[in-house]
């Protein structure tokens, strides 16, 4: 009794230092650099390494065929045939064209933009292999670039209209302002027959009353004259009262 108490306290003491481990402890390899047949380091980007691994992955599709080949027909009735040899003799052509077209990217330079030449679809036709669609490869698109640039710059210029709506419609509008302000130069607009009309009232009016202000001028420098007239005539006739009668000569 005493022992199943101190192991179901044991167990409550188990903590994570007392869990069990599987694997042991962790390897990590330090020989990751790829070596040749004498042992000396190769980049994994050489040619030779690409080679290689070509040559591996043709080895397991090759042996992933066979094996399948060999399912198929179960395991007893694996026997030499000429497939065998015919196998090997596309292996050996796949890796030739493989090379072929590695050596003959790695001699070409390719600069942005440039297209496939002819001799490239003549080999992919004649290799016969599957390739993605590339619009830009395709010869539809071949033939679009092959096409005049005068006729395509002739077509750009003759497409005058804008593409959107409110292009057109700003131009419209512009044009359409352009032609009412050269009519409303020349005074063909009825706004500006009608500002005419005005301007031609307001001269009228502006005349009026200058002529009327000038009248009003002389009239009041006529009445200015008359009243200093008659205000030094009887200036005059008081000096004369002032003065008195003139006396006579003594009597003898």
């Amino acid at each position: 009794m005493a022992g199943g108490a101190s192991a179901a306290a044991g167990a409550r003491r188990a903590g994570k230092y007392n869990k069990p481990t599987r694997g042991g402890g962790k390897h990590y390899s330090r020989s990751l650099q790829p070596v040749d047949a004498d042992g000396n380091q190769v980049s994994m980007w050489s040619a030779g390494s690409q080679g290689r691994s070509d040559e591996d992955e043709n080895d397991s599709d090759s042996d992933d065929s066979s094996d399948e080949h060999e399912g198929e027909n179960g395991a007893g009735s694996a026997q030499p045939t000429a497939a065998d040899n015919n196998r090997d003799d596309r292996k050996a052509l796949k890796k030739a064209r493989k090379e072929a077209a590695i050596a003959k990217q790695k001699a070409r330079h390719v600069e942005v933009g440039d297209l496939p030449s002819s001799d490239d679809d003549s080999s992919e036709d004649a290799n016969g292999e599957d390739m993605p669609a590339n619009p830009n490869h395709s010869k539809a698109a071949r033939s679009m670039a092959k096409g005049d640039v005068d006729e395509i710059t002739e077509g750009v210029q003759k497409m005058g209209a804008p593409a959107s709506r409110r292009e057109r419609e700003a131009l419209e509008a512009a044009a359409a302002k352009e032609r009412y302000m050269k009519l409303q130069a020349a005074g063909k607009t009825d706004e500006a027959k009608a500002d005419l009309a005005r301007l031609k009232l307001i001269r009228e009016q502006r005349a009026a009353e200058a002529a009327r202000r000038q009248a009003e001028k002389d009239e009041k420098e006529e009445q200015e004259k008359a009243r200093r007239a008659e205000v030094d005539a009887r200036d005059a006739k008081r000096r004369e009262v002032a003065a008195g009668p003139k006396k006579g000569g003594k009597k003898k």
